[in-house]
């Protein structure tokens, strides 16, 4: 009796263990596709809120956008009115204060709008007797001051008349001969571009910030702190910004915790007027997952109801069905499971036995390029590059296993054609003779990797170290200096008439002067040298090793004289180019590279001014 019993038994149990088990697995089955759902209704309620905030960051720029065109429009009618005034002084007053008095009538968003000499004095557009202001040392008057055209919008800044924040929006005047005669400008307050900005819906805790060229905030309107005026003038903005819009300039949309609040938002972000300015609105992940928060708990609620009524039904199945049939079925079903595992075509597998292989898989052979049973009892060191690489990860995974763990690494191995292969290498020990490995092929990750990096530190055109890898470069060699006492030159190159070829000849015939520029800079330096280009048409250069201070000079005067040379360009004409050069020693001049860097860029701007083509030391 026992003996006949005994078998059914222990059926009873192997079914009633796998019934557990294929409802755990259907479970996480469950489980997994409704996560999978959930995570893609997430992301549709996110889409939703990147479409949002990128509609709003359109609507804003187009009306900022009309609005700057709008009060540009006054600005250049008053210039032009100024250009063709009278040079009678008293005429000449009337004639512009008369303009100013017009055109602020049709701008009424502004406050005010006035005008200046060309000593940055505000002479135009004041109350009579005010106190004198100037307006010399602003950077809206410099800009005019170097000949910009155009709309001229400032950095956010407080008014010296009106004290309160907001931008200034300029242009530049001209007497009738052409001559600078000074600026006239108007402002647009913070407040202004705050009220503008709550008429918006941004939900309990969105967010809507106009930030300058420099990325400055210009103006700020949160739901949260909707009078909050924390941040105005400052660049307080997330990694994440930076890091997007530095690849990404002119408008996209990142989801991240804003820097001024540390509340998490999706935000879209635009530019406009010509780069000038960049509107930003966000959406806060609070308020857009919401409801999907809502279909969480609904879906929580179904599943468990699932799984519950899987379990029931596991058990009815387990009454009804024939127990020795439903045992041999499931355990049919795992060998089945098994097999496809050992013998899938990704993951190559081998069984190591006195370090040669006793068995392998399909996908082993593929990896290698071997066939048929040629790895078959081979040693594991035909697949290593060398003896030295077999020895060394020999040892290395004998004292990771040693203690019963398991051993992984990337490695460098053997094609069956010769040719190197990179294998992500995982090993477990099974006995004290055997053990068992997974390869996988990396060689196209590896390949990636090594790319991307090179991307990353490289200037894509010319193919020089970029700022990042040159400051690197230059920290590197600034600590070497001070260890040897050697004098190092940090020197700032910017190209004399670049400008004229890229707007004249257009970007492709810049490009071939670009290249053409590095090349040559390439030829006239040493190897333990380091060149870079930092952007646009500016170059940096770090001599090493220099003994005598004459030995500068020579290099760069080479260098000027071959830049000079003309350079060919692929229709068969021909440009030239200049270079102007600033340069800093280490020491005298300093031992840290932004003091090196700064100083040499100084006086790259000084043999600008002195009539290009010069090379300028830090005195």
């Amino acid at each position: 009796m026992n003996k006949i019993l005994q078998p059914s038994e222990t059926s009873v149990r192997q079914l009633a263990y796998w019934l557990v088990a294929g409802n755990i697995v259907m479970a996480a089955i469950l489980m997994a596709a409704t996560w999978s759902a959930l995570d893609s209704s997430a992301r549709a309620h996110a889409d939703r809120a990147r479409q949002a905030t990128e509609n709003l960051t359109d609507s804003l720029s187009a009306e900022i956008g009309a609005e700057l065109k709008q009060i540009d429009n006054a600005l250049a009618t008053v210039a032009l009115q100024a250009q063709r005034a009278s040079s009678n002084a008293a005429e000449r007053r009337t004639t512009i204060e008369r303009g100013i008095a017009d055109q602020l009538a049709l701008i009424p968003q502004v406050d005010t709008m006035r005008a200046t000499d060309a000593e940055g004095n505000v002479v135009y557009g004041i109350v009579a007797g005010a106190a004198p202001v100037n307006v010399a040392d602003r950077d809206y008057f410099k800009a005019a001051v170097r000949g910009a055209s155009g709309l001229i919008v400032s950095e956010p800044l407080q008014g010296r008349i009106i004290r309160t924040w907001g931008i200034i929006l300029a242009r530049r005047l001209q007497d009738a001969d052409g001559h600078f005669a000074g600026v006239v400008y108007t402002n647009l307050s913070t407040a202004h571009f705050m009220q503008e900005f709550k008429r918006f819906s941004l939900g309990s805790t969105g967010a809507i910030s106009l930030r300058s060229k420099e990325m400055r905030l210009v103006a700020r309107y949160s739901a949260k702190e909707p009078e909050s005026t924390k941040g105005l003038g400052e660049v307080l903005v997330s990694s994440e910004l930076q890091r997007l819009i530095a690849v990404q300039p002119k408008h996209g949309w990142y989801r991240a915790k804003t820097a001024l609040d540390g509340v998490e938002r999706i935000t879209a972000y635009r530019q406009l007027n010509g780069g000038s300015m960049t509107v930003l609105a966000g959406l806060a992940t609070e308020d857009f997952l919401a409801d999907w928060r809502q279909e969480l708990a609904q879906q929580v609620v179904l599943v468990s109801a699932i799984i519950v009524a899987m379990g029931g039904f596991s058990v009815v199945i387990f009454l009804q069905h024939r127990r020795e049939h439903a045992a041999r079925s499931e355990l049919a079903r795992l060998a089945a499971e098994q097999h496809v595992m050992l013998d899938n075509e990704l993951i190559g597998m081998a069984k190591i036995k006195d370090r040669k292989i006793v068995w392998k898989n399909r996908a082993m052979e593929r990896l290698f390029g071997y066939e048929g049973s040629e790895l078959s009892g081979a040693s594991a060191r035909q697949l290593l590059e060398d003896e030295a690489a077999y020895l060394e990860q020999g040892k290395l995974a004998a004292a990771s296993m040693r203690e019963g763990g398991a051993y992984r690494a990337q490695v460098r191995m053997r094609h069956k054609s010769g040719r190197s292969i990179w294998i992500d290498l995982a090993g477990a020990k099974l006995s004290q003779e055997d053990s068992l490995w997974m390869l996988a092929d990396i060689t196209a990750l590896k390949a990636s990797e090594e790319k991307a990096q090179h991307l990353a530190l490289h200037d894509p055109l010319t193919g020089l170290a970029n700022r990042l890898l040159f400051r690197e470069r230059l920290d590197y060699i600034l600590t070497d200096t001070k260890r040897s006492g050697e004098t190092a030159a940090v020197c700032y190159l910017d190209l004399d008439g670049f400008k004229q070829v890229n707007d004249g000849l257009g970007h492709d015939a810049g490009d071939v002067v670009l290249r053409e520029v590095a090349a040559r800079i390439l030829a006239c330096v040493r190897a333990n040298d380091v060149v870079a280009r930092l952007g646009g048409d500016e170059f940096a250069l770090v001599l090493t090793h220099l003994g005598e201070a004459g030995e500068v000079d020579v290099v760069l005067h080479r260098l000027v004289d071959s830049v000079g040379q003309p350079i060919a360009l692929p229709e068969g004409s021909s440009v030239r180019v200049g270079a102007s050069i600033g340069v800093a020693m280490t020491p005298n001049h300093g031992n840290d590279s932004a003091t090196l860097m700064k100083l040499a860029d100084t006086a790259m701007y000084r043999s600008k001014k002195s009539g290009k083509g010069q090379i300028s030391v830090h005195a």
